[in-house]
């Protein structure tokens, strides 16, 4: 038997997880925290700009790409408490170069990723208070973001997430029973349910596909499954359900988003643009329903952006700890010094993302900022994919964590679909 079969098939007795349904949901919150991290900005505009085309037409569409990003994220947690090794660890397993272009790709991200965020965030709160400055808005915004993820530990911060979880899928669900309760054309919005294939290439599928849900933050799934120390097989049921209600969470955020976008943009001519048309898609909503649920709307666009923004400070620092710590190959016993919430390194990078965002939220270009970060973070899910079809059929991992058939034939159509998507964002991007 291997060291990484050995280590499958033995559970500690004060490791194994109460039993039961209500034992289970107990546990949850690494699936939370990628919940919160992944939906941003970007997905409530991938949502109201399918909507204003096709109405609710659109949801098999988003169902389908968040049960792919599943199935990657779920092998992702997999693996770890298959090897008791992050997947950035295991990327080198598959090739010694690739954790060096993984830390040019998250570094890219980090330097770019809080300007983009925070300045969205901060569009929210000046279309709300005209009076106040968009960059001075930013630049407080990114700090108390980063002050979130150095402030305790994981715990604190998993707590902090779930808030996060309540208010802005909360505040979305409330926007759209608004919607639906002031709705005059309800044959029109039945009529949208039926699926709809969009007419035109089959890449704007694909990348109506990839739009959903998140990139870094599936790579990070692993570190935040390690601090909830699911590390034996007992936990691969918790872990499953975990991941599960991560996504079925953010399906439920789409449909909501999506019923906002059929109710005031279908039929209607008017198309979203990026955050600023989302910012002012408020207007029409305050003309029509009153200026409460405009500024419901605004503070529900504040919360997805800053959650957005908190859990990808703490991800990308996780990220760039553990791929700094694998090319110095600091050894995994070690791995404390570099990849811990209480580590300088980890800490530093945080506060590289922090003065990043200081620094370049001064161009005024957030949209761009957003843009490169789209455009890089797309080639990090093939890579993920890739390495993860590697990993999960070595013959050293136990049989009962192996990828199967099903396993195996969705992350080679994940791989397929996140390459195209890589393409196609990076030719959008530039």
């Amino acid at each position: 038997m291997t060291e990484v079969q050995a280590k499958a098939d033995y559970s500690p007795p004060t490791a194994r997880p109460a039993p039961g349904w209500r034992g289970r949901l107990s546990y949850l919150g690494p699936g939370l925290v990628l919940a919160a991290t992944s939906v941003g900005a970007g997905d409530m505009i991938t949502s109201i700009s399918g909507a204003s085309l096709y109405g609710m037409g659109l949801l098999w569409v988003a169902a389908l790409g968040l049960s792919i990003k599943f199935v990657v994220t779920e092998a992702v947690g997999r693996h770890y408490i298959a090897s008791g090794t992050t997947i950035v660890a295991g990327v080198r397993t598959v090739a010694a170069w690739l954790p060096h272009l993984l830390f040019v790709f998250f570094l890219v991200v980090a330097l770019v990723y809080g300007a983009g965020l925070s300045s969205v965030a901060a569009l929210a709160v000046s279309t709300l208070f005209p009076a106040i400055p968009v960059v001075p808005a930013s630049i407080v915004i990114a700090i108390l973001a980063a002050a979130i993820v150095l402030y305790g530990r994981y715990t604190a911060f998993e707590q902090t997430m779930k808030w996060f979880i309540l208010l802005k899928f909360g505040l979305m669900v409330t926007l759209a029973g608004i919607t639906l309760a002031h709705l005059d054309d309800w044959g029109g919005f039945v009529q949208s349910l039926r699926p709809t294939f969009p007419s035109g290439s089959l890449i704007d599928v694909v990348a109506l596909i990839g739009g959903v849900g998140g990139t870094a933050g599936i790579a990070a799934y692993s570190y935040w499954v390690r601090e909830k120390k699911w590390n034996t097989r007992d936990w691969v049921p918790i872990m499953r359900i975990d991941a599960a209600t991560s996504y079925a969470i953010v399906f439920v955020f789409v449909i909501a988003t999506t019923i906002v976008g059929t109710g005031f943009v279908y039929g209607t001519g008017r198309s979203i643009k990026g955050a600023d048309g989302l910012a002012a898609l408020s207007e029409p909503l305050g003309a029509d329903l009153g200026s409460a649920t405009r500024v419901l709307f605004l503070v529900t666009f504040f919360m997805v952006v800053t959650a957005a923004l908190v859990g990808g400070f703490n991800a990308l620092a996780y990220l760039l700890s553990d791929s700094l710590r694998t090319i110095r190959q600091v050894p995994e016993d070690a791995a404390g010094s570099y990849v811990s919430e209480k580590s300088w390194v980890f800490r530093g990078f945080v506060l590289l993302c922090l003065t990043s965002s200081i620094v370049l939220v001064f161009t005024g270009r957030p949209v761009a900022l957003v843009l490169v970060y789209a455009a890089v973070g797309s080639l990090v899910l093939p890579i993920l994919s890739a390495t993860l079809l590697v990993l999960l059929n070595r013959k050293n991992v136990t049989v009962s964590l192996r990828n199967g058939l099903a396993s195996n034939a969705i992350l080679i159509a994940a791989l397929a679909m996140f390459v195209v998507l890589a393409a196609v964002q990076i030719m959008e991007s530039f």
